[in-house]
């Protein structure tokens, strides 16, 4: 699990994000980014009833996801946050692949 430092916690930060941030896509998830000028490095998680009606299935993507993000997170910049938007094609994904989609996002 990510540190509580480098999570997305309240409705006004996710909404902020979601308002002034750009949309990148990806095969397996959108991703919306914001820069800001402090050091922190942010990431959100949503997975909607969509993708699958199970909570198991959404918070084994959320794990494996935070996983892969605390594994890379000197790799972003500082200032970055991030909300990962997932799409139903993530389900069939492997943690490796998850990784590399992932690390194109990294500059």
């Amino acid at each position: 699990m990510l540190k509580k430092i480098n999570r997305i916690g309240s409705r006004k930060e996710f909404g902020e994000i979601k308002k002034e941030g750009e949309l990148i896509n990806s095969p397996t998830f959108g991703v919306l980014v914001l820069k800001k000028e402090d050091k922190e490095k942010k990431f959100g998680f949503i997975i909607s009833k969509k993708i699958s009606k199970r909570a198991v299935d959404r918070n084994k993507i959320k794990r494996r996801m935070a996983e892969v993000i605390k594994k890379n997170l000197e790799k972003f910049e500082d200032g970055t946050r991030m909300i990962f938007l997932a799409k139903r094609e993530i389900l069939n994904r492997k943690i490796g692949e998850i990784e590399n989609e992932i690390k194109k996002f990294c500059p």
